[in-house]
């Protein structure tokens, strides 16, 4: 299976034919493979345009290789960050559960949570919450898990 990291690149290009390629090319040489990019020529500042861009790298490596190669060629990097895709479950969770007890993992990060404790019946949890996508699996994995642990009913969408 192919893995790739996904980085988001601001850079400031001189306003003269050539800039775009002369920057694109140390990108292509260190294996990079551009996803998207915003090339605005209306938006000049001080004879510089703004050039945003998301590119994949095979490794944290080649990235840190094309910006050197860039930042090397006087090319001006005004942001570069990795993109961790996320994704967004909601569950619905039955029976008597603490919340604390759920997500011990800090990459886990609840966004909404709605507990419902009617007077006949039991509790039940209505939780949003997302994880950086190549940990989804096995988060779900591991809530699964802990319902069958502790007999709770679990509505999920996996």
């Amino acid at each position: 299976m192919f893995t790739s990291l996904r980085f988001d690149i601001t850079l400031l290009l001189p306003d003269r034919p050539g800039e775009l390629l002369r920057a694109l090319e140390p990108i292509a040489k260190c294996g990079g493979n551009i996803i998207s990019i915003i090339h605005d020529r209306n938006k000049v500042s001080s004879n510089y345009a703004i050039v945003s861009l998301v590119a994949d790298f095979p490794s944290r490596k080649n990235f840190l290789m094309a910006k050197k190669s860039l930042e090397k060629q006087g090319i001006s990097i005004a942001k570069s960050e990795e993109v961790v895709e996320k994704e967004t479950f909601n569950v619905i969770i039955i029976g008597e559960v603490d919340i604390n007890e759920l997500f011990e993992e800090n990459e886990i990060q609840i966004l909404e949570a709605e507990i419902s404790r009617p007077t006949t019946g039991e509790q039940s949890l209505k939780l949003n919450f997302e994880v950086p996508k190549e940990k989804a699996e096995k988060a779900m994995d591991k809530l699964k898990k802990f319902g069958e642990e502790r007999d709770l009913l679990l509505i999920t969408p996996m």
